[in-house]
């Protein structure tokens, strides 16, 4: 005898992707929304595993800054699927670090309106410069609440 009755058994749920919003600096302009990859917790939780330091690497050092750097990018290129609304004004709005936009076509952008396109490293630039609660956190709650959401659908369909 398995671990379910005769008749049941595990299949692997297909999850979709879910919207997050992050942040709109100006309401006559596009929110920023990051499309968020949703995971089991199984997922997730691998995932995390790697970001535990490896043995003898000290907590602060510069191989620990790396290691971090490194599942940074392997999170974001597993959750962060695309968005959309990341314009200049948005960007400034939520970017937490050191540095600051600048460049020749930074005025066109700003009046433009134009909409940057996605790439992981800017994704990780993003997780790594803004305050949690602006950024990283809205999508972790998402991915949290995965397995809530996708479970008030199937109550929802059996109405």
């Amino acid at each position: 005898m398995g671990m379910l009755p005769e008749g049941l058994s595990f299949v692997r749920a297909e999850r979709e992707p879910v919207w997050v919003d992050i942040i709109q600096s100006d309401l006559t302009k596009p929110k920023f929304r990051v499309k968020v990859g949703q995971l089991s917790v199984d997922r997730f939780k691998r995932l995390l595993s790697k970001s535990t330091l490896p043995a003898g690497v000290r907590p602060n050092s510069k191989a620990a800054e790396q290691h971090a750097h490194q599942f940074n990018v392997k999170y974001c290129k597993t959750v962060v699927l695309g968005w959309e609304g990341l314009t200049v004004e948005n960007l400034e709005a939520i970017l937490a670090g050191d540095d600051v936009l600048a460049g020749d076509a930074l005025e066109e952008w700003r009046e433009s309106g134009r909409e940057m396109q996605h790439s992981n490293e800017l994704a990780v630039y993003l997780h790594e410069n803004t305050w949690a609660e602006n950024y990283s956190n809205k999508i972790f709650e998402a991915l949290q609440a995965g397995a809530e959401v996708d479970g008030e659908i199937e109550e929802e369909s059996f109405e």
